[in-house]
């Protein structure tokens, strides 16, 4: 009788969770930390008189940027993410009205 539990197909899909875990709470990090300096960023700016139509210019401006620096570094085109564009804008837009 074989041990279901230790074999190869297992064992892999064991450590393929295991890895799926790891990669959600780094990525729950990230975001995290992305939501974060958003903040900061935006109440920052907001403080210092910039426009919310500027500071939503200026923060697209450097999600576009940040992308084309990943392109250059996996000599790939650049990938565009219009959802992580659409909720830099609404973190901005929530920031910019929220009291100091």
């Amino acid at each position: 009788m074989t041990d279901k539990q230790h074999s190869p197909s297992s064992v892999l899909g064991s450590e393929l969770t295991d890895a799926l875990d790891r990669s959600l709470q780094t990525s729950l990090h990230s975001l995290s930390s992305l939501r974060h300096a958003v903040r900061s960023y935006t109440l920052h700016e907001r403080n210092r008189g910039v426009s919310l139509e500027n500071l939503l210019k200026e923060a697209l401006t450097t999600l576009t940027d940040a992308e084309d620096d990943r392109g250059d570094l996996s000599n790939l085109a650049p990938v565009r993410d219009g959802e992580l564009a659409r909720q830099l804008q609404a973190w901005c837009r929530e920031d910019f009205g929220r009291r100091s």
